[in-house]
């Protein structure tokens, strides 16, 4: 079933026996558009300023009570690596993180989404900046700065997006799919040049991110865009439908996700 992570910040995060915090942002992985940590707002009773929490700790996501349920106790926060805030999330600290609390590592496997591997064409490490405006020492302090690959929800969100012709619209949402925490779509508001209209991109049609002109380049034109079927939300369980994934992929002529 796939999710907004809009829908899902604020949301209280229970551990095993309190209520550990609430749901301030989410780290994804870049190479792989897989969302990869919770991050937890604790309020006062946590000295580190910033905390990770694996999916692989959720235990359950309670939508009626906008709880998300995690396998983890305050004890095991307090004793866990402090991250600071405003600062990018290094390997060697997210290495301590998951090792701390024996995590999977997922970098080590050739599937690190633990399932069908989104291989957006945009999450080539070189193809993630752009680098024709840079020296070879910002080149250098950008490599190190994205180094673990993660990339924060908050961040992205809000991100214009560039057709092969024209620049149009933001970034609204990810929709995330719960079985694997896989991100499926990216939702575009392209409300200056389609009034009232949201669409849905797959992250396997992007080209590249430029974190630096804080857009997201899509391999497809503003007319196909124009053209395609317009996402509309409806009031129940499934947001996102399987009919309409199998319009939105004949349109653009992709070969479905579900069928690799």
């Amino acid at each position: 079933m796939l999710r907004k992570l809009k829908n899902l910040k604020g949301f209280t995060v229970h551990g095993r026996s309190e209520d550990l915090g609430k749901a301030k942002d989410f780290y994804f992985d870049q190479h792989y558009f897989v969302m990869r940590y919770l991050v937890i707002e604790t309020g006062s009773w946590l000295q580190h300023e910033k905390t990770l929490i694996s999916t692989e700790s959720f235990e359950e996501i309670n939508y009626q009570n906008q709880e998300i349920i995690v396998d983890l106790t305050a004890e095991d926060l307090e004793a866990g690596p402090s991250i600071e805030k405003n600062k990018p999330v290094s390997k060697v600290m997210e290495e301590k993180v998951v090792k701390h609390y024996d995590w999977p590592i997922y970098w080590a496997s050739p599937h690190p989404a633990d399932g069908p591997a989104i291989q957006a064409g945009s999450i080539i490490r070189e193809k993630l900046f752009d680098f024709e405006k840079l020296t070879d020492e910002e080149k250098q302090a950008e490599e190190d700065e994205v180094e673990s690959n993660l990339r924060s929800f908050n961040e992205i969100r809000g991100y214009h997006i560039q057709a092969e012709d024209k620049e149009f619209g933001h970034l609204e949402d990810l929709f995330v799919d719960e079985e694997n925490w896989a991100i499926r779509y990216l939702l575009i508001d392209t409300r200056n040049i389609l009034p009232g209209k949201d669409v849905l991109i797959a992250p396997e049609w992007l080209q590249n991110i430029s974190w630096n002109k804080e857009k997201l380049y899509v391999s497809k034109t503003k007319e196909e865009i124009k053209n395609a079927p317009e996402y509309k939300e409806e009031k129940s369980d499934r947001l996102v439908h399987r009919d309409y994934e199998e319009k939105l992929y004949d349109h653009y002529n992709e070969i479905k996700y579900w069928q690799r």
